[in-house]
């Protein structure tokens, strides 16, 4: 498309070049094409998004384009010619195409379009549903993109529907001096007309903005989801400490706001950038009507001096809100991770109650709940005060603006009895609609600071993610090999996140068959071991090699309860319906949980319903049901009683009699229920591990 564009532009470069030799086709047409011919040949090379709106600024250049040069040769119709933009709109529609090449080379507004770009680049299939017109399938990104061409083309007809309405006030502001009533009735009409294409146009460009926001919400958020939950990135980022606060407020609210605040600063500033080129042009134009004489100099001798001195005064107060403002970003990013950090605590105090309470623990935790509101208070007050500040000079920048363009004017006005005030209302209302659009970035200071602070955010969960997969890279590595029969780790190290060393040049085996208890002190890594067996810990060195396409499962010492029915919790992490009904009620009558059956479909609490030696009891059920080739238990059935522990292992002997177990415990009578021993024993730097008699274990 892009290429095509290209040479189509390269062929108007010269048709345009012919038309001005010959005369009605003004100049810039054939410089401005030959610009954008080289444009777009250098636009292959920049983001999908940025290509688009490139094109599409092109495509709008060669529809102005040929429209001014048919005028300019006499070919369109006077009834026409009214209607008609401007000559130069060609120009700002190429100059909107070079400036949205030249984005991507601006690093701040790079690290927008690097977030921004991949979903416009998403070839997932799609349905798009046209209500009258069915429904569509094609790819996300073909949606995506046609939405934000339909955003840009309402904003389009926003600013030219506000052109008309500047026109019609002159025209109705005269009727009433003139007291013309037949004028009067006439721009009544065309008001009533005006008003419904506005009304018409702010419901449709409500519903695409809406729309398109809330599928690419949809879209990111299920990115995130995907990048979090895949190849145990989420464990990652939580062993890798504090680094990346709350993921799932990133997840959440970050691309919420990234969205609409993406949607909303990119149309905002596009179309005040039109506003600006449409009532400069008119403001530009009676300037000259209006002179202001300081000292005996008449201004209106300059070109466009009001354009100058409006643009003077909106520069004053963006740089004085740049000032007062700039500290909102860093504030902004505070406050969403202290915002975040307490709310995770109430969680937590919510999922411990029990515990909380068995301990007296409500003072501690009422205190630090406390502390950790008080963080959120002062930088929350820290930001009202600064935003405070910046609205004092927004407010008074507002309340100026109210009379400013009557300050400016009246003189000119009052002097010259010919001017009607029709001409006076349609300056005042150029005035209006070029002052917001100057001060774009006055009045939305705090709102840009916020965005730039989700940004700052969502790229750096974006990092993290990236550093996330560097370590599984970088770690232990499991590896599936075709040896059957045997666990196996030659030279493996297992370290802390900080790089300081649990086990050091260990070697082990792990024969099929063979019941292994692996023992040692607490915190001599046997968990750690475990869950690079598993291959979920990310890092030390090394190569552990598994049997290949057998199933590797670890049950750790506190059993996960999904929410939902007591059949999920069974099945996990499988659907409901991955088992019978009778296997349900069998295993559960195998446990000791057999008054559970009836309360297979109870969406209950169960992680709160159930006690610790329950819970374990259902965590073993739930290997019964999956059958894994290698079932690693740490400490899986610490909460139960001796004599229940060694029902439960000989329970898993008859049910599962292909399974190896190797168990993590500190019970002297887990020696009686294995095979063999392996001990994690610790030395001067750090862990290592000997195999050593079972009975020297039980004899203790």
């Amino acid at each position: 498309m892009i290429r095509l564009l290209a040479g189509l532009c390269a062929v108007s470069t010269i048709g345009f070049a012919a038309g001005s030799i010959v005369g009605p086709v003004p100049l810039y047409l054939p410089l401005a094409s030959l610009v954008l011919t080289v444009v777009l040949f250098l636009s292959a090379r920049i983001p999908t998004v940025l290509r688009f709106l490139v094109s599409l600024f092109a495509l709008s250049f060669l529809i102005l384009g040929g429209v001014t040069a048919l005028n300019e040769a006499g070919k369109v119709s006077e009834t026409v010619q009214p209607y008609l933009p401007p000559a130069n709109a060609a120009i700002v529609a190429s100059i909107l195409a070079l400036l949205h090449y030249l984005i991507y080379f601006v690093p701040v507004l790079r690290r927008i379009v690097d977030l921004v770009n991949p979903y416009f680049e998403a070839e997932d299939r799609a349905e798009l549903n046209l209500g009258l017109f069915g429904k569509w399938a094609m790819r996300e990104r073909n949606v995506a993109l046609g939405l934000l061409g339909l955003v840009i083309v309402s904003n389009v007809l926003f600013v030219y529907l506000n052109v008309l309405f500047n026109f019609w006030q002159n025209r109705f502001y005269t009727a009433i001096q003139d007291k013309a009533a037949a004028a009067f009735w006439t721009e009544m009409g065309v008001y009533g007309a005006l008003a419904f294409f506005w009304v018409l146009r702010g419901m449709v460009d409500l519903y695409i903005s809406s729309y398109a926001a809330l599928r690419w919400r949809n879209w990111l958020s299920g990115r995130y989801v995907k990048d979090w939950l895949s190849d145990k990135v989420h464990y990652r980022l939580s062993v890798a400490g504090n680094k990346t606060d709350n993921p799932d407020q990133r997840i959440s609210e970050d691309v919420r706001d990234f969205v609409q605040g993406s949607y909303d600063n990119y149309t905002g500033i596009f179309s005040q950038l039109l506003n600006i080129y449409a009532f400069v042009t008119i403001l530009w134009g009676i300037s000259a009507e209006f002179p202001y004489k300081i000292a005996g100099y008449d201004l209106s001798n300059i070109p466009g001096y009001l354009v100058w001195m409006l643009l003077a005064w909106a520069i004053l107060f963006t740089y004085l809100s740049h000032l007062i403002g700039r500290p909102l970003v860093p504030l902004n990013f505070k406050v969403q991770r202290l915002e975040a950090d307490f709310r995770y605590n109430l969680v937590r105090v919510r999922e411990n109650d029990e515990q909380i309470a068995l301990l007296h623990g409500e003072e501690e935790e009422k205190r630090g709940l406390l502390a950790r509101f008080a963080s959120v208070y002062q930088t929350r007050f820290d930001l009202l005060m600064r935003q405070l500040k910046l609205v004092s000079v927004t407010f008074a920048y507002g309340q100026f603006n109210l009379v400013l363009p009557f300050f400016l004017l009246a003189p000119a006005y009052f002097a010259n009895e010919a001017m009607k005030s029709g001409t006076l209302m349609q300056t005042a209302d150029a005035f209006g609609n070029i002052i917001p659009a100057l001060s774009f970035f006055v009045t939305s200071y705090a709102i840009l600071a916020a965005y730039k602070a989700t940004i700052d955010r969502l790229t750096g969960f974006d990092l993290a993610i990236v550093r996330a997969n560097a370590a599984r890279d970088e770690g232990v590595h499991a590896i599936p090999v075709p040896r059957q029969g045997i666990i196996e780790g030659k030279d493996v190290d297992v370290a802390l996140p900080n790089g300081a060393n649990l086990l050091k040049k260990t070697d082990f085996s792990l024969p099929k068959g063979v019941r292994t208890l692996v023992t040692g002190p607490s915190g001599s890594g046997k968990t750690t071991l475990f869950r690079a067996i598993a291959g979920i810990w990310p890092y030390g060195k090394g190569t552990i090699a598994l049997p290949e396409t057998e199933d590797v499962m670890l049950l750790p010492q506190q059993p996960y309860f999904p929410l939902g029915s007591l059949r999920s919790a069974l099945a996990y992490p499988h659907g409901a319906e991955a088992f019978e009904e009778q296997h349900y009620r069998a295993v559960l009558e195998q446990v000791g949980l057999g008054e559970l059956s009836d309360r297979l479909d109870a969406d209950d609490k169960w992680d709160n319903t159930l006690s610790g030696g329950e819970k374990q009891r259902i965590a073993l059920a739930r290997a019964i049901l999956r059958r894994p080739a290698w079932l690693l238990l740490d400490e899986a059935t610490s909460a139960l009683d001796e004599t229940s522990e060694a029902d439960l292992y000989g329970l898993l002997r008859r049910a599962l009699p292909d399974t190896t177990i190797v168990s993590i415990g500190h019970r002297s009578s887990l020696a009686g229920l294995h095979d063999r021993r392996l001990a994690v024993v610790p030395d001067e730097t750090a862990a290592h591990i000997e195999e050593r008699p079972l009975a020297e274990f039980g004899a203790r």
